[in-house]
């Protein structure tokens, strides 16, 4: 019964948070594309509108660790394991500037699509390699301009909760740009909603941690790096499930 609840109460209010602020944030943008050409001050209402889900969800709870470890003014790779939608949700409560680098069906989504380009994120065809081509020089563009950019290496969403194989287009983006790479670990949001559904579950144990910054010259190759960035999401996960 809770699990029916809290479904119906989250989506009607998905829905109605997105009719209100979508032309709040189309108003955002007619006014401020001319001078914030980053778009900063369009990504921070963003980020208050994800925020605003998990703020009036009284049965969930994200706890943050090392935020500080992003400083201002400085571009990064932020990188993340991916186990759910709402992971999407959570890392905008960084209320830190970023470009996601998403799949391009995401654009077909009713205000959100239409947000995300209003945004000027950067998109990518999975299957296309002439698009692949131009997210990896529109994304190092974009960190030489001094905007971060956030990846999900794994490439989908994780089916059991555990971390996988990480493709290496974000370290090779972190060394053709010369800029960190900064590893975050989400845990537990695959139980507040599984992958291919649209049931959502009570879960108060929803973690997050920032780590800091990894660099590519401590590095020999790309692939090193990917597999260390790799191992400390992974061992972070692997703590939190023993304290469980």
């Amino acid at each position: 019964m809770i699990t029916f609840i809290l479904t119906v109460y989250e989506w009607t209010l998905f829905l109605v948070v997105c009719i209100i602020l979508y032309p709040i944030a189309l108003i955002i943008f007619v006014f401020t594309f001319l001078f914030d050409q980053k778009r900063v001050i369009l990504h921070g209402f963003s980020c208050f509108w994800a925020s605003l889900y998990l703020w009036l969800q009284p049965l969930w709870k994200v706890t943050w660790e090392g935020k500080e470890h992003i400083k201002r003014g400085q571009a990064y790779v932020m990188v993340s394991n991916h186990q759910a939608l709402l992971d999407i949700l959570i890392i905008y409560t960084l209320f830190k500037h970023f470009k996601w680098v998403a799949k391009s069906s995401l654009l077909k989504l009713p205000f959100l699509g239409w947000n995300m380009a209003l945004n000027g994120y950067i998109i990518v065809k999975r299957t296309d390699t002439k698009s692949q081509i131009k997210m990896m020089k529109f994304s190092e563009k974009t960190l030489k301009s001094g905007s971060s950019i956030m990846i999900f290496p794994e490439g989908t969403r994780s089916k059991d909760g555990k971390v996988g194989r990480f493709k290496r287009g974000a370290f090779i983006l972190a060394q053709k740009a010369n800029v960190p790479v900064i590893p975050i670990a989400l845990h537990n949001m695959n139980k507040a909603v599984k992958k291919n559904s649209l049931w959502l579950n009570k879960s108060t144990d929803m973690k997050a941690k920032v780590f800091p910054p990894v660099f590519p010259g401590d590095f020999k190759n790309t692939k090193e790096m990917s597999e260390a960035v790799k191992e400390i999401i992974s061992s972070q996960l692997q703590k939190w499930n023993k304290e469980v």
